[in-house]
């Protein structure tokens, strides 16, 4: 059976380069089949099985559009995470399934999706720049990414996280809890592309897609030495800055 990769809104949902999240994917699943679905067509997974859904990041009015198109089918998206189909939201993509987006500049305080019980501060002269590195339970060795936000996500502690950072900041710089996980429905705010820095996690998302198979990553040794020597650089403590870490 075909294995199929929803990618939403990429006439949007394009920043930091993320979308070749899933190019990278797709070179790791030759057989699988990619559904680009533009922002005024139904999503695929509203009425067939998709495997995978994935968003990437938006602009502040992009968010707006997005949560606009996704809000009619909470409760599809709600009963998909609820039965394990897998899920990728990348940078604020995630805080569009959120409860709240408040952008006090812009003077909107707008609902989210209402998947997660978690809200969104939106500061357009705060960006925060800064490296992160820590841990994910499906992979030995360490997540390393970037982040580059205007945003700020709030939440209760009982919300999973996708990862515990050792270093840099998690959902804001108050916590260690970074992104969200439930199911197979990760969320996190690193850009990267997150699936390209992160060889390792890619091969458990591939196993986790495909458990039938060995996972096979598509230009793995060029990958590999490119995720090692960035974790060298980022397990070097001069590497990082001072507002690099949690506060509080």
């Amino acid at each position: 059976m075909t294995l199929t990769i929803e990618m939403l809104f990429p006439e949007i949902a394009n920043l930091h380069g993320d979308n070749a999240n899933i190019d990278y994917l797709a070179r790791c699943l030759p057989d699988a089949r990619v559904i680009r679905t533009g922002l005024n067509e139904t999503p695929a997974f509203v009425s067939r099985k998709v495997d995978l859904v994935y968003l990437g990041p938006l602009t502040e009015s992009g968010q707006i559009r997005a949560i606009a198109r996704l809000a009619p089918h909470k409760s599809r998206i709600d009963e998909l995470i609820q039965t394990g189909t897998h899920f990728l939201f990348t940078h604020n993509a995630m805080e569009c399934l959120g409860s709240r987006i408040v952008n006090a500049e812009m003077k909107y305080d707008i609902p989210g999706v209402g998947i997660f019980d978690f809200s969104t501060e939106v500061g357009m002269f705060e960006r925060y720049t800064g490296k992160v590195m820590g841990s994910f339970e499906g992979t030995s060795q360490p997540i390393v990414g970037y982040k580059s936000q205007f945003s700020m996500v709030s939440s209760s502690p009982e919300i999973p996280g996708f990862m515990a950072t050792s270093r840099g900041i998690g959902r804001n710089p108050t916590t260690h809890v970074e992104g969200v996980r439930r199911e197979n429905f990760v969320g996190t705010s690193l850009i990267g592309p997150v699936l390209l820095m992160n060889p390792h996690l890619t091969e458990w998302l591939l196993s986790s897609l495909v458990p039938s198979r060995e996972p096979q990553l598509a230009l793995s040794e060029f990958a590999v030495a490119a995720y090692d020597a960035r974790l060298r650089e980022f397990q070097d403590t001069k590497m990082w800055s001072e507002f690099e870490r949690v506060t509080g």
